[in-house]
């Protein structure tokens, strides 16, 4: 129960970190194999802040948290993300759609972490964490014409 309680206020702690740090991970370059790994949790984080917070709040640290994201994306040896047709298609040109869906992707693969997911489920919980999130009209984020269509199909 201890390590519980130690975990969650861990976990409370570097939220709160992550917050105050964002100019520390625009400067951080991953150096390392080993640095990929070390990274995780403030990888995680930033996912986790973006759809926390609504696309209008704080333009900066959220880009940040893409660029963040992206960094440990196109380095890191324990993944491989594909972005095919079917996300292409979910974001449709829209710059911000995709920087959530890859950070969508980055969260699935790193909270199922030691899962062998495939591609198709990446992109199964990937697709529904963001639609949810444009679901919410507090989130100011404008859906694609296909993210509109499941919306709709799912209050229908």
């Amino acid at each position: 129960m201890k390590n519980f309680f130690f975990i969650i206020i861990l976990i409370f702690s570097f939220h709160i970190s992550i917050g105050q740090n964002f100019k520390q991970i625009a400067n951080y370059e991953f150096q390392t194999t080993e640095s990929y790994s070390t990274e995780k949790p403030k990888v995680l984080a930033c996912a986790n802040y973006l759809f926390e917070n609504p696309a209008d709040k704080n333009e900066i640290n959220r880009l940040t948290s893409i660029q963040y994201i992206i960094k440990w994306m196109t380095g890191t040896p324990d993944y491989t993300f594909d972005i095919g047709d079917e996300a292409s298609e979910l974001t449709k040109g829209n710059s911000d759609l995709l920087g959530l869906y890859m950070a969508a992707m980055t969260k699935v693969v790193l909270e199922n972490n030691g899962e062998n997911l495939t591609s198709v489920e990446i992109y199964n919980q990937s697709e529904e964490i963001l639609v949810n999130y444009c679901s919410n009209p507090d989130n100011k984020m404008k859906p694609s014409k296909k993210i509109k269509k499941i919306i709709k199909s799912k209050k229908g």
